[in-house]
């Protein structure tokens, strides 16, 4: 029988929740949105502050695109899909949510997109929930177009013992029906002194927002998370490795995983 090996990898990239506001766009000019991945944070600066992950789709002076709404009161199921549809005029982008929990949500947006300080790519604007149980009064939002994930991040470990590991995702540029971005993900791993391991090659899931989530197509406890709005952002991986000569090198791996 195969040994296992569990670990867990920590990546800290660039935090993606403002530090620093963004430059402010010239007056006057009219701008088109940019599809794609999206956080937009509603509530902002207040305890009912909440999340939209999800996509936006251009087609001409149209938007659209499907979200998932979270908040602490749990107002409405977080794997709900809510639809927005929308238009552009000027500088602002307005979106307008089907019902959820017999609320709508109103979103306007200021149109560009701006990089701060930290070249994170955010709008500011205003937001409205009326009706239902997922009533928010008018409060800031900010808006935050969220980079894929598709790269190949690389580790040099040394707790316990020196390792390596390698996790290549890819990141599909087209969302599915929910507003998600499937995601495929292929992990290497290798510690001194055992033989290479090369786990589960394959781990399947997706992107919403800006959390990753991908699961071991052979493993149910094999998984990896990634949240990049969190503080400080992280990669996780976790759960036991199908290797070879491992039974000496059987621990929890520690370390940070760059680009």
């Amino acid at each position: 029988m195969l040994s296992r090996l569990r670990f867990l990898l920590l990546l800290p990239v660039a935090t993606l929740i403002a530090c620093g506001g963004a430059s402010t766009p010239p007056t006057g000019t009219s701008y088109t949105p940019v599809g794609g991945d999206y956080l937009i944070t509603v509530g902002v600066g207040t305890a009912g502050a909440s999340t939209f992950a999800g996509n936006l789709t251009v087609s001409g002076s149209s938007v659209s695109g499907v979200f998932r709404y979270s908040n602490v009161a749990a107002c409405v199921s977080a794997a709900q899909d809510i639809a927005f549809t929308g238009s552009f005029q000027s500088n602002v982008l307005t979106l307008t949510s089907a019902s959820f929990a017999n609320s709508v949500a109103t979103l306007s947006i200021k149109l560009p997109l701006s990089s701060n300080n930290l070249n994170q790519q955010i709008a500011s604007g205003t937001s409205v929930i009326t009706g239902g149980t997922c009533a928010l009064a008018s409060s800031t939002l900010q808006a935050q177009l969220i980079p894929s994930y598709s790269a190949t991040w690389t580790a040099t470990l040394t707790s316990p013992s020196a390792a390596t590991a390698s996790l290549v995702v890819v990141e599909s540029t087209t969302a599915n029906a929910d507003g998600q971005y499937p995601a495929t993900g292929v992990l290497t791993f290798s510690v001194s002194p055992c033989s290479t391991a090369t786990p589960d090659s394959t781990y399947t899931g997706v992107v919403s927002g800006a959390s990753l989530q991908l699961k071991s197509a052979l493993y149910s406890n094999m998984t990896v998370t990634a949240n990049n709005a969190a503080t400080p952002v992280s990669i996780s991986i976790g759960g036991d490795i199908g290797g070879s000569n491992l039974s000496s090198c059987i621990n929890t791996y520690t370390g940070t995983m760059t680009q």
